[in-house]
């Protein structure tokens, strides 16, 4: 349904897709789609009742990805659904977050988020965003998404130097089912991780977060997601890192039960230990 009241930055409806019944809870997805999460979102539906919704994006015009627009879009989806539950992907993690540490009312009861792009103190490696913003450039969305799953993904292609063979791997890549949805969508990715790298700073920023916060990172993710995950933790009192064993970047869109089962047990409020 669309939202009554809320537009994005460039003055666009927003629709909003509900199912389940529960507490309310908005679902913030990553760098895939929305409709992507509709496995996770019916998991989820015999507990919550999930809103999910297209974040901000790329705005007509050539109007530039802003994570403030995204953050106040976040807001005004919990303010309309009433929701005061929040479960972040990827960049939507740190949208959540951000949401949560203050920049909107505080109207966020628990927030979770999996292998947030949570940048503090440089924890989060911009070469291969870098050399994918080069490669998409330069007319190589092969090697653009090679490079993206390199940032995004444990995979052999971290292991590979030789631009050839990251070509023809990308060209594999291209034909799988994240490959697809994520290649369609390349410059927004690569526009709004390099936005949400500018909010770099001491987990400490995060110090005063007024909601209890479960950051969950995947034991085959990069490292980079379980190393930023802990040093927040240790920063905030409100806050707890934890891994999903076995679990990758993608696993919480295919609603794995390893990585579902700790973020449902914390949003219900239930004991993780």
């Amino acid at each position: 349904m669309i939202l009554e009241g809320v537009r994005r930055a460039d003055g666009s409806p927003v629709d909003v897709t509900t199912t389940g019944t529960g507490p309310g809870l908005v679902l913030v997805h990553g760098t895939r789609a929305a409709a992507d999460y509709a496995r996770l979102a019916d998991r989820l539906a015999a507990r919550f009742t999930v809103h999910r919704y297209e974040r901000e994006h790329t705005g007509r015009g050539g109007a530039r990805y802003a994570v403030a627009d995204d953050v106040a879009l976040l807001g005004a989806v919990l303010t309309r659904t009433g929701a005061r539950l929040v479960l972040g992907h990827g960049l939507g993690g740190l949208v959540a977050l951000l949401a949560t540490a203050g920049l909107l009312e505080r109207c966020v009861d628990r927030v979770a988020v999996y292998d947030a792009v949570l940048p503090i103190d440089g924890s989060v490696p911009e070469e291969a965003i870098e050399q994918a913003a080069r490669a998409l450039a330069t007319g190589s969305p092969d090697l653009a998404l090679a490079h993206l799953d390199r940032h995004l993904r444990t995979s052999s292609l971290q292991a590979v130097r030789s631009e050839r063979v990251q070509r023809l791997l990308g060209g594999v890549l291209a034909r799988t089912e994240w490959g697809r949805s994520t290649a369609a969508r390349l410059p927004q990715v690569l526009a709004e991780t390099r936005a949400g790298l500018q909010f770099d700073g001491p987990a400490e920023v995060y110090a005063d977060l007024p909601a209890r916060a479960l950051l969950l990172t995947g034991e085959r993710s990069p490292a980079y997601f379980a190393e930023a995950a802990h040093a927040m933790a240790a920063a905030v009192p409100t806050a707890t890192a934890l891994v999903a064993g076995g679990c990758g970047h993608d696993s919480l869109l295919r609603a794995a039960r390893r990585c579902v089962t700790p973020l449902e047990t914390f949003l219900a409020g239930d004991t993780l230990f």
